[in-house]
């Protein structure tokens, strides 16, 4: 098969495949644009011509997660976003039947800098993972916040605060590997992907404010983000 030009791919597409993007799935579907598998098969672009890879709940389902890996960094240009979004391995959800790796940031943290070598071999380069979007259960929000526990915390040692999450990396391929630990940025919505909530823009509540019971689910998240990290 001959290589084609897309700047902008989805892999795992199905059948609900991301406006603008050329579909990769395992199966032929109506919004699927090529069949391949990305277990085994090299994707049929060139080298360093990918802007954006976007994948949504597919990675979860492999068995064999290097090759794909080094098919996503070989093929994107450098610079190049490749955004990922799975089930919180924490959660319920992760845990599902047919989902064969349960993705939490200790998954992310040796793809990108602790076991690098062992996802792209001796390819010059890494992923730089600079973003991190949380989807959070809407019903742990409140009770977080009257329990006054840091929503970092949380998620670091508790199961089902989130549902999903979408883990950004950029493609570096200036040096020949990641230079260090890497602590991406965070950014959190209750219930779905469509309001992101910036960490930055959060702030305390102020005294007198509503009820709980008649908080709507941010205003308890910015509650949270507020309280101390304990130490």
């Amino acid at each position: 098969m001959e290589d084609i030009v897309r700047t902008h791919v989805e892999l795992g597409c199905g059948n609900n495949k991301r406006t603008g993007f050329f579909g990769i799935d395992f199966a032929p579907g109506p919004q699927v644009d090529l069949v391949v598998n990305v277990e085994r098969d090299r994707l049929p672009f060139p080298d360093n011509s990918v802007e954006h890879l976007y994948s949504s709940h597919m990675f979860e389902h492999l068995t064999y997660q290097q090759h794909a890996w080094r098919e996503v960094f070989r093929v994107c240009k450098p610079g190049a976003l490749a955004e990922i979004w799975t089930p919180y391995g924490k959660s319920n959800d992760g845990l599902l039947f047919g989902h064969l790796t349960f993705f939490t940031e200790t998954s992310f943290k040796h793809i990108c800098y602790e076991y690098d070598r062992a996802y792209l071999e001796d390819r010059h380069g890494f992923f730089e993972w600079y973003e991190t979007h949380y989807v959070l259960h809407p019903n742990v929000v409140e009770r977080l916040s009257i329990m006054k526990t840091p929503i970092e915390l949380a998620l670091d040692h508790m199961m089902n605060i989130g549902l999903e999450w979408g883990v950004y990396l950029r493609v570096r391929k200036d040096l020949p590997r990641a230079p260090g630990v890497q602590i991406p940025n965070r950014r959190y919505t209750v219930g779905n992907r469509n309001t992101p909530i910036e960490t930055d823009q959060l702030n305390p509540q102020p005294s007198g404010a509503p009820s709980e019971a008649h908080r709507k689910p941010t205003q308890f998240l910015r509650q949270l983000l507020s309280v101390p990290r304990r130490r």
